[in-house]
């Protein structure tokens, strides 16, 4: 099957470049999460196979549960741990971020050239929302989970990066 698509579907190309960096930076968030599981859980190699079979079928939600529970046991033994709590807010604030963006339909109103976010919540009641989304929300999301991997990275091996926009471009 040979095709092409448009340009600017089914969303604006620059729109498409932030959702896909987004998607990509939540992803490296993801495999964080999951490697520290593996070490907290005492396994030596980085992607130790047993590590793998804990998470494999654990939604994010429950992986980053599990990684704030072993962070908070393992604390007093190791205290490089101690800002645990702060790097789980972050990590949960770009999940909410992220979905956000990549777990409600998008759509781009031709006659206004703007692009919205419609979610659908049945809790009690109908709640239908429709909300604008602009280029700078979704670059947000991206950067704050990008600095939330950087942190989780500091938390587990005591190194510090500063984040890709603050590197030297060779």
């Amino acid at each position: 099957m040979q095709f092409t698509l448009p340009e600017n579907w089914p969303l604006p190309d620059e729109y498409m470049l932030e959702i896909g960096r987004l998607s990509v930076n939540f992803s490296t968030m993801e495999t964080g999460v999951n490697l520290a599981i593996g070490k907290l859980m005492g396994y030596e190699g980085v992607h130790d196979w047993r590590a793998a079979v804990v998470v494999a079928h654990l939604n994010f939600k429950q992986r980053v549960d599990m990684l704030e529970t072993l962070c908070h046991e393992l604390h007093d033994e190791f205290p490089q741990l101690a800002g645990y709590v702060k790097v789980l807010s972050d990590i949960k604030k770009a999940q909410i971020g992220r979905n956000r963006f990549l777990h409600q339909s998008l759509m781009f109103d031709e006659v206004t050239g703007k692009v919205s976010a419609i979610s659908m919540s049945a809790r009690g009641q109908m709640k239908p929302r429709i909300d604008a989304v602009s280029l700078k929300d979704i670059q947000r999301v991206s950067a704050e989970t990008h600095l939330a991997t950087l942190s989780l990275h500091h938390l587990l091996t005591g190194q510090k990066y500063p984040p890709i926009w603050e590197k030297k471009m060779q």
